[in-house]
């Protein structure tokens, strides 16, 4: 889906993994866009693995939000990265 706004979509509901973008999405629903909805999703679902990943690389390496979600690559990262990722955090 190309703009979760809701935590409760539907999309995020049925994911058990779910990347999202820095940049442009999440609307103006977060004051950090991509990475405050990632933060809702985390406070509203634990249990979902949340990964932001952005082409962006500059940042607050320590807003509260970065710092919620499960895991960060960039988004130019080699496929091995996304499948080393996904694996290791559905142990």
């Amino acid at each position: 889906k190309k703009n979760v706004v809701n935590p409760d979509d539907d999309v995020v509901l049925r994911s058990h993994v779910i990347f999202v973008d820095i940049n442009g999405v999440g609307g103006n629903a977060y004051r950090n866009q991509g990475l405050g909805l990632a933060a809702a999703i985390k406070d509203k679902h634990p249990e979902k693995k949340v990964i932001i990943y952005s082409a962006e690389p500059t940042g607050d390496r320590f807003d509260a939000d970065l710092r919620k979600v499960d895991g960060c690559l960039p988004k130019n990262a080699e496929p091995i990265q996304f499948s080393n990722l996904i694996e290791e955090l559905c142990k």
